[in-house]
């Protein structure tokens, strides 16, 4: 049988059981539901995950992602684009754009409200490269600095957007009132992409 129909045929026997998912509050139960669901996704292809979420009472969301692994972006598609009509089910490639709220990755917090960028320029590229700045940069966290950064602009562009257009992140501290008016505002993040893309046709 093909692999995405199998998975899909099993999907559809099971999906009462992950309607509910993010309400079980026996972690033991739901842990071994999230197991059950990845060995399957994985039968598919291994290198595939999702997330299910969704108000309680309303359609849920079943999203497949590649964790940004451009690799394997043409697996999520095949997948979803073959996804059934489920009545209680929005089928979702790639984790969707979403307005950023606080990120906490080890010691270190950052709010996109007050974040700010200039974009880099390279001629060996035509993906976006970005220098975000921060307030009360600390260098020596500067790895979990990078990776909440990265987890703020897959979050403001979506999955399949920060993978492709966005190539290069550094950080660095912003150390004035002056620097704000300097740079831009990382929430316009999205439009500036928008325009780079139609402006440059890239």
């Amino acid at each position: 049988m093909d692999k995405v129909l199998q998975f899909w045929d099993w999907f559809r026997l099971n999906e009462a059981k992950y309607f509910f998912l993010n309400q079980i509050a026996d972690d033991t139960e739901k842990e071994r539901l999230v197991d059950e669901l990845l060995i399957h996704l994985h039968l598919y292809c291994d290198q595939l995950y999702f997330l299910v979420g969704g108000q309680p009472n309303e359609n849920q969301d079943l999203i497949i992602t590649s964790e940004g692994d451009t690799d394997f972006f043409a697996d999520v598609e095949q997948l979803v684009a073959q996804a059934p009509q489920l009545d209680h089910w929005n089928i979702i490639a790639f984790k969707p754009a979403e307005a950023g709220g606080m990120v906490k990755y080890n010691d270190v917090e950052l709010d996109p409200g007050q974040m700010y960028f200039d974009p880099l320029e390279s001629k060996l590229s035509h993906k976006i490269g970005l220098r975000i700045y921060v307030e009360d940069y600390n260098a020596m966290h500067d790895d979990s600095y990078l990776t909440a950064a990265y987890i703020v602009v897959d979050t403001l562009l979506g999955e399949k957007s920060s993978a492709i257009n966005i190539g290069h992140i550094e950080i660095a501290g912003l150390n004035s009132i002056s620097d704000k008016e300097r740079f831009i505002e990382l929430t316009k993040l999205p439009k500036y992409v928008n325009w780079k893309i139609a402006k440059f046709n890239i």
